[in-house]
């Protein structure tokens, strides 16, 4: 279970959004093993729009920051989550394929 912490930034986050970012981000944990954290900054837009922010806190230091700005919360939210899923696939892949590919020694 990937622990999400929520901040809006001169926006106030309703239960319907929390529950809405809890479904969208929650299963990213099958992207990734390793994520433990995720914290989700939601800002209003200057002029219109809503801008979303993710930090997801990965073993080992490693901090990925995925964002997205749009004309509503949800469609932020939905972008952003693709957004995440990519970097997090891209990441994981990376990883495995350093576990597999091992120089092989000859034996003498």
């Amino acid at each position: 279970m990937v622990d999400i912490h929520i901040t809006g930034v001169h926006f106030q986050v309703s239960d319907k959004v929390k529950t809405y970012i809890h479904d969208k981000l929650g299963t990213l944990t099958r992207f990734h093993g390793g994520l433990t954290k995720l914290h989700v900054t939601i800002h209003e837009a200057e002029k219109h729009g809503y801008r979303v922010d993710v930090d997801m806190h990965l073993p080992h230091g490693k901090d990925v920051i995925a964002h997205d700005l749009e004309d509503t919360v949800y469609s932020a939210i939905d972008v952003v989550s693709d957004k995440c899923a990519s970097q997090l696939r891209k990441i994981h892949s990376r990883e495995t394929q350093a576990q597999r590919v091992r120089p092989v020694q000859p034996i003498m």
